[in-house]
């Protein structure tokens, strides 16, 4: 009999502790960015993830992040990553790889995209943009080079076996050149208007355009997250010069959903003269195949 009683006990007991447990790591994993699993093969899960587009880090093998204005990406590989800005598509249809080569709190890779803006740049010289490419105007085939060096640094670093993680504050920074090719005749004039003159600039006389930029991401307040980051460009290094910057706050519905909105500005300073825009952003982002799973507790539940 007391076998049986103390057998009772025991199940009793453990049986509240797993409970208990589970209602811990259910809250945890709510609350908590990013989680370390222990069992061998597990990988670390970004829940509320601070990391952007314009980062060093590769989407995880097999997820989709579908974007409306930033760039849409695949996890092709392990370390190897796909991208597309679709809102461009018809116009420049584009196709970027990013590869991530090394570092787990200092990470570098390089990304490498082509454009072919060639049908843009004929349906603005059929449509109102006629003030900018005549209707005479001959265009060639172009294709556009975009080659980058990104090294992003985690600023917080936790420890690996550490089950609840605070957000990644990222600094990154990014270093690069355009140039492009073309193929036939080609009377197409420089394109005077604001953000378009320096990322064209390349489209001419195999001119090529510099740029460096930086970029602070990290979580402001539980599932709100931002990012902020400047741009500077140069054509040539002859003096012509752009800069831009943009700012957003990202509001995480869950680990799959997220909404930002912020502004961006665009600071031209060119042969003909200088021009100034800022305008708002919105964007929303879904990620595809993108799992989460609940840690494991002190019972293993």
């Amino acid at each position: 009999m007391r076998v049986i009683i103390t057998v009772l006990v025991i199940f009793f007991v453990s049986q509240l502790k797993a409970q208990y447990s589970g209602k811990i790591n259910l809250q945890s994993s709510q609350s908590t960015e990013n989680i370390r699993y222990s069992q061998p093969g597990d990988q670390r899960v970004n829940y509320y993830s601070s990391w952007t587009e314009r980062g060093a880090k590769v989407v995880p093998y097999g997820e989709i992040h579908l974007s409306a204005l930033a760039a849409i990406r695949y996890g092709n590989y392990p370390k190897t990553g796909i991208n597309s800005q679709l809102l461009l598509v018809p116009l420049a249809p584009n196709i970027g790889f990013k590869h991530e080569w090394f570092g787990e709190n200092t990470i570098l890779s390089t990304q490498h995209t082509l454009y072919y803006p060639t049908l843009g740049l004929k349906w603005a010289r059929n449509s109102s943009f006629k003030d900018q490419i005549p209707e005479t105007a001959a265009i060639p085939h172009i294709f556009t080079f975009r080659n980058e060096l990104i090294v992003s640094r985690i600023l917080n670093p936790q420890p690996k076996d550490c089950f609840v993680k605070i957000p990644d504050l990222i600094l990154t920074g990014r270093l690069g050149f355009d140039f492009s090719l073309s193929t036939g005749d080609s009377q197409l004039p420089l394109l005077d208007y604001n953000f378009l003159y320096h990322r064209t600039a390349s489209y001419h006389k195999n001119r090529k355009l510099y740029f460096f930029g930086l970029e602070l991401a990290g979580n402001a307040y539980k599932n709100f997250n931002f990012s902020i980051n400047a741009d500077y460009y140069s054509i040539d290094l002859n003096g012509e010069w752009a800069m831009e910057s943009q700012g957003k706050i990202h509001w995480h519905r869950d680990s799959r959903l997220s909404v930002s909105g912020g502004y961006k500005l665009s600071y031209v300073n060119t042969d003909f003269g200088t021009q100034f825009v800022v305008m708002p952003v919105i964007d929303l982002v879904f990620k595809l195949k993108h799992q989460t799973r609940l840690q494991n507790g002190l019972f293993k539940k």
